[in-house]
């Protein structure tokens, strides 16, 4: 396997969704924060850089406890930009690749794995799970490979066959995709479809209603012996 990407994580927003005075990733899941959970499932990556700007110094306090040897940029228009910004603030720090991971979402480690370690771009999708997704129109390839073709967001649809939901999740090579942006990931990458899609296990939180969601999917992990609990 080629080397794994470095993991970016981007944290810099204010979550104003949760109805909460903190970032999402700092949400309280099972006891821990968001971040700490994220942290285990990223552990087998080496190389990790994480977008702050909200309340940035609990983040890296955060972040520390876990990983003091991590990296930092600061999203000082956090207020103004989406994690487009931070993940282009993070991919100008080095010509690495890159799997970008936002901070509200929880994934399978395998799954962060398969993605890395395959072509790319590649993107992660799911099936559709949130209250307010971004979907992603999928074509299935003759060797059963998943190629995304397209990103819906806030769109009247007829019909939702052929979509599953973008998790946020998605790797890039700066040297060969030099894509940049300001507001959603998705907007930033759309010059890079169509491209490989991998289905991944996950869980994300964007209002209050998913946070137990995402706990009693943790809870089986955990007892899987996935996560350690």
């Amino acid at each position: 396997m080629n080397a794994l990407p470095t993991v970016v994580i981007s944290a810099a927003g204010r979550g104003t969704r949760m109805g909460q005075a903190r970032p999402k990733c700092l949400t309280p899941i099972l006891g821990k924060p968001l971040i700490h959970w994220q942290l285990e499932a990223i552990q087998a990556f080496p190389h990790l850089i994480v977008a702050v700007g909200f309340h940035a110094e609990e983040v890296i306090a955060a972040v520390r406890d876990i990983r003091p040897e991590a990296e930092f940029v600061v999203n000082r228009e956090y207020e103004t930009t989406g994690t487009a910004s931070s993940l282009s603030l993070a991919m100008a720090q080095g010509e690495n690749p890159v799997i970008s991971v936002d901070g509200d979402l929880l994934v399978h480690p395998d799954d962060l794995l398969s993605l890395a370690s395959g072509p790319m771009p590649s993107i992660g999708v799911s099936d559709i799970q949130s209250l307010a997704p971004v979907l992603t129109g999928i074509r299935n390839e003759n060797n059963g490979d998943l190629l995304a073709t397209s990103f819906h967001h806030d769109e009247a649809m007829d019909s939702t066959v052929g979509m599953l939901e973008w998790t946020g999740l998605v790797t890039i090579d700066p040297g060969a995709h030099p894509v940049t942006g300001k507001g959603h990931v998705y907007q930033m990458i759309l010059p890079l479809l169509p491209c490989r899609a991998v289905h991944v296990r996950c869980r994300e939180i964007d209002y209050p209603a998913e946070v137990p969601l995402m706990e009693a999917w943790l809870e089986t992990l955990i007892g899987e012996g996935v996560f350690r609990g």
